[in-house]
């Protein structure tokens, strides 16, 4: 059986409110939310944090396989899956590839890890991880729309799994938009919604009927469908026309959080397996140039209860996202506005060298005392001075403030300050010192002994590079 062995999510911290665009430009108001990720979040960072998710209570070397899903990748010729698989304490000995350039990329990512399963006895897992951070051209109707997240499935080949996929089927179609030109456009373009629109319902409404009539299904036999979709009355329109019966189909995200894009059906999908049916049969749906169709069914409704308890996933994260107050904190954190930024200087080579330490988080351990240190440096104990009795030990991503300094010139700016800089004991053993994210307030909300977690952050673009590194920031609640 192949089917879904984990899931998780990650959402940003902060929610902005549409009624603060509608005031900014003097636009009619869309109601609700929008989750927006912070200046020192990619889509890359989000993929990690979904990705250790999605692996909580897993060993992340039993996984044979990271296939990583965005139309807003980091970089066009790097592999951004063997960065996340880095990051994430996965084996040399993998296949990584990103799958990008179009919104169906998450579904399709699925498919192709499906088929890759199947077709070799000595890959018994992927994880695929679905990320996207768009920028949305200010003053447009894009920019009530557009929002950041992730979300992770990890499909593997085991005779016990909570959901199992049954089918897939997918069509291709030629559309003529939305689109973004690689050399030129930094905001998405589109001739005409209507024919938007248009191709939309014939594709994703195509995938899902096929894949009935593929199985002898009814609509009445789905319990949830969790399709790609970017406007409220076109979700409802296409649950018509497929005759779902109420509540099927899946809609909990767009006023809430936005359209986030290629994770936007695993995060739907997510939400649907809060309260499984048993044997319940479910369709998730991408489209982009096309559409993605994958039939699924619960097997195990305890195990996903389990999941759903020891992971934050989507609801989880919800209950820790806070408002913005002020329109102008979106511009900053999407960098909207042109100045001169503060450029760092940087070693691509040493962070090569140095990525047990920097990327993996690994400390050293010594045999002598047992002292934990970070970083890997030194051959020598800085506690008992023992020569070559170190040995390297994973660290912790939860810890307690031993003590902090509030910094006032970050990055050779005045912005957004002060920033904690705290030093940190970890869990388990460590000292590090940490710059400290998502947080407000901090000369009344920082302080000694208050426990942390350590989640992976943009740092800088030191040369021309992108340089990523381990921050801190108040509990979220991951376990």
């Amino acid at each position: 059986m192949i089917g879904i062995k984990s899931y998780g999510a990650y959402l940003p911290r902060y929610l902005l409110p549409r009624e603060l665009i509608g005031k900014a430009w003097e636009f009619p108001v869309v109601p609700g939310t929008k989750a927006v990720a912070m200046a020192d979040e990619d889509s890359l960072t989000m993929a990690v944090e979904a990705g250790l998710d999605a692996l909580s209570g897993f060993d992340p070397k039993t996984v044979d396989g990271l296939f990583y899903a965005s139309t807003t990748q980091v970089y066009t010729e790097k592999d951004s899956a063997s960065l996340i698989a880095t990051v994430l304490d996965m084996r040399e000995d993998i296949i990584t590839t990103d799958f990008t350039d179009s919104l169906k990329a998450g579904t399709t990512a699925v498919a192709r890890a499906f088929d890759t399963i199947k077709a070799n006895k000595d890959i018994k897992s992927i994880l695929v991880i679905a990320a996207d951070t768009r920028a949305p051209e200010p003053s447009t109707m894009w920019e009530y729309g557009f929002a950041d997240g992730a979300a992770a499935l990890l499909i593997a080949e085991e005779d016990n799994l909570p959901l199992s996929i049954d089918d897939y089927y997918s069509v291709s179609a030629n559309v003529t938009g939305p689109w973004k030109r690689a050399d030129k456009d930094h905001y998405i373009r589109t001739f005409e919604v209507k024919m938007d629109t248009k191709f939309y319902f014939e594709n994703i409404t195509k995938v899902m009927a096929e894949i009935l009539k593929r199985n002898n299904l009814k609509p009445e036999e789905i319990s949830a469908a969790a399709y790609y979709y970017n406007n409220p009355r076109m979700h409802g329109r296409v649950s018509k026309i497929m005759k779902f019966a109420g509540g099927v189909a899946q809609n909990s995200v767009f006023f809430q959080l936005g359209d986030l894009g290629t994770p936007m059906p695993f995060i739907l999908l997510i939400g649907a397996l809060r309260r499984p049916k048993p044997e319940a049969k479910i369709i998730m749906a991408g489209f982009g140039d096309g559409a993605d169709a994958l039939l699924m069914q619960v097997r195990d409704r305890d195990a996903l209860r389990n999941l759903g308890k020891t992971r934050l996933g989507f609801t989880g994260h919800q209950k820790s996202m806070k408002s913005l107050k002020n329109y102008n904190k979106f511009l900053d954190f999407k960098e909207v506005l042109e100045k001169d930024r503060y450029k760092r200087k940087s070693s691509p080579v040493t962070i090569w060298r140095d990525t047990a330490s920097i990327y993996k988080w690994y400390g050293v351990k010594c045999n002598n005392c047992g002292a934990i240190q970070y970083p890997d440096m030194l051959r020598s104990c800085y506690v008992c001075r023992a020569d070559d009795q170190l040995e390297r030990v994973k660290l912790s991503l939860k810890g307690t403030i031993f003590t902090y300094t509030l910094d006032h010139l970050v990055g050779g700016s005045y912005l957004d300050i002060p920033v904690p800089r705290c030093v940190i004991d970890l869990d388990g053993g460590g000292r590090v010192l940490l710059n400290m994210t998502e947080i407000e307030k901090p000369e009344e909300n920082v302080q000694i002994g208050m426990k942390v977690e350590l989640t992976f952050r943009k740092e800088h673009e030191g040369a021309e590079f992108k340089n990523y590194y381990w921050k801190c920031r108040p509990e979220r609640g991951r376990p």
